[in-house]
């Protein structure tokens, strides 16, 4: 028997009850099946970095089980079949995987509003490296240009690209 983790997402148009319920029968399926079940819990409810058959946010449920590897593949279409479960990924099962605790958060894009500060701390600025003919170089970042907004940002790069240009007429 191989040991596999199954994470697969539910729409939130289901409430809380119907979530068990669709829980209740991934457990069934895999039971029927002949796997053992070690894990069957709801890890949260999150937006979803896309929108997946109309649904914008989904509730995620982690199983880990053990089973013959003979009936992965026929249990892995009737999941895709599932009409509730949105998405799902069945891998093997990391050693230790099942004492662990885990959490969910919601994708950021980087250069939102919501990605510049994380827990009222700044944004990760990295430094600038410069090329030169030989070398490469790093050159400290200043703090008050990394907050800038988008507006302040263009009118900069507008500023260089005119530098550059006079220059070179």
């Amino acid at each position: 028997m191989n040991k596999y983790e199954l994470l697969y997402i539910v729409g939130t148009h289901y409430t809380d009850a119907e979530v068990a319920e669709i829980q209740a029968k991934v457990a069934g399926m895999l039971e029927k099946v002949g796997a053992k079940i070690l894990r069957n819990e709801m890890v949260g409810k999150i937006r979803l970095a896309y929108i997946i058959k109309k649904a914008r946010h989904g509730s995620y449920v982690l199983v880990h089980f053990d089973a013959d590897p003979s009936v992965i593949g026929p249990f892995n279409r009737q999941m895709e079949l599932t009409e509730e479960i949105l998405r799902h990924t069945l891998l093997l099962r990391a050693p230790g995987a099942e004492t662990k605790k885990f959490e969910i958060f919601a994708y950021v894009p980087p250069l939102s509003d919501e990605g510049k500060r994380v827990e009222n701390k700044p944004a990760l600025v990295r430094e600038k490296t410069v090329r030169t003919e030989s070398t490469e170089e790093a050159l400290p970042v200043d703090r008050a240009e990394a907050n800038m907004s988008i507006e302040e940002l263009d009118k900069k790069l507008d500023e260089i690209l005119e530098d550059d240009l006079s220059e070179k007429v």
